[in-house]
Parts: structure tokens; sequence; C-alpha cells
């Protein structure tokens, strides 16, 4: 069982986000021309989200458009949802391209982009046909437990290296090792050779039980989509509340 661990980072997981919408990539870099857009919508911004799904969108530069497709990606339980911008077509290359959010959700917060601008991002060279290779698979270091106002917040830290330029991303399915309960299924950013599985106080992607044993099989992508190899699944127990 994981002692409850307080760094930094790990504090920063911890706080609520709030309500509004995070974009992955995170808006301000260059990206491949055939980039996937991930929109997730946290706290009262779900809904709005979800709903989004099969509406036009699309990304603007100065002197051209590319149309987006908007599927569905996954849903949390914990008050998330993130559905998948898709381009009908690829960027041009060295351009800035443009997202008009508040043109489909009208007065939600933009959670990791520069307030009171639209999100945007600089295409590069060319597309990214390279599939991410694995230097180092994900292993469970650390878990830890912090208590707040809000509740009880709990995480469980996946260390991982990817042979990879662009931004990479993993989708977890979550199982507990008991018959009879449901997997989770969601998004997780990699930050550096890091990821953050389990909860803040006041939601988040994945409920951990307190001290419960869990299989995680993990998928690994980047930001045009290209799948890493298949990689072992990783068992690991949730951290516990209780003091020692």
């Amino acid at each position: 069982m994981f002692a409850a661990a307080l760094l930094s980072a790990a504090n920063a997981s911890a706080q609520c986000t709030g309500d509004g919408v995070q974009l992955y990539p995170a808006p301000g870099g260059i990206v491949p021309t055939n980039m996937r857009i991930l929109l997730e919508g946290v706290g009262t911004a779900k809904s709005p989200v979800l709903g989004l799904v099969g509406k036009p969108l699309k990304l603007v530069s100065t002197d051209h458009e590319v149309k987006l497709k908007v599927t569905k990606g996954w849903e949390s339980s914990l008050g998330r949802a993130t559905v998948i911008l898709k381009l009908a077509e690829p960027m041009q290359p060295d351009k800035r391209y443009f997202l008009n959010l508040q043109e489909v959700l009208p007065n939600i917060a933009l959670l990791n982009g520069q307030v009171g601008a639209q999100p945007s991002w600089l295409s590069g060279k060319g597309p990214d046909a390279k599939a991410p290779k694995w230097v180092k698979r994900p292993a469970v270091s650390e878990g830890f437990v912090r208590r707040s106002p809000q509740g009880i917040a709990r995480f469980v830290k996946l260390n991982l290296a990817l042979r990879e330029e662009s931004p990479a991303f993993l989708v977890v399915k979550l199982s507990p090792r008991r018959l009879g309960i449901s997997p989770q299924q969601y998004l997780l950013p990699v930050q550096g050779n890091t990821a953050y599985l389990g909860h803040e106080a006041c939601g988040g992607a994945f409920s951990l039980e307190d001290g419960r044993s869990y299989r995680a099989r993990i998928e690994a992508f980047d930001a045009a989509g290209n799948l890493a190899p298949s990689t072992p699944p990783v068992d690991f127990e949730a951290p516990s509340a209780q003091g020692p």
C-alpha cells in the first residue's frame, strides 16, 4: 500500500480544477498539421461539451479554414467529458490557427489558455505519421491522499517515457480487481514523463476507493492520434486515507 506523499506536482494535481473547458494539445504550442484537438468539459461545462457532438466547428487562419468534425471521446462519472475534434483536411504549414470557442460555448471559461484570448496553435512543417515508441513502460511509483475542506483527493503517480515530439496522452481502462464492478475509461494527459490517475476532492477523471486493488490497461497516442505499441497492464492499490 502506498504512503501518502505531498509533493509539489501532486499538490497541484489535487487542487480542484473548477468549471470550464480544457484543450489538448494546450493552446499556444507548435503542432503537427494533422493534429486532433481534445476538448474536455469540467463540472458544469461537461454537458455543453457533450452537446457539441455532430456540430460543425472550424479552425481559422488569415487565409485558410479547416472544418472540424466533433465526435464523442470519453466520459467520467466524476463530472468530466472529452470530445475529439477531427480535422477534415491538414492545416497549412507555418500558420497560426484560431478556434472560436465562444461562438459555440459562450461564457464558458478556458482553464488552460490565456484569459480573454481565442485559443490558437502554430502549425508545424508537416504531418506526424510516426507512432510513439515506449522508452519506459508505465509503472506506478507512488500514491498520495490529501484532505481539504472540500473532501479527499486521491491519486497514483504513473512514471513513463515515450519517444515522441508532439504532446502525448493516455487512455486508461481501470478495473477493480473484484468481479461485478464496471470499468472506468478516461483520458490522461502526459506531463513530462508523468501522468496522475485519480480524482480531486470535487471531481476528476477516475474514482479510486480507499485501499482497493486495481488493474489499469493503458493506451498511449500522440497529438495526431498515432497509437503507441500495446503495453502490459499495471496493477496497483489505491492509497489509503487511514493514517499509520
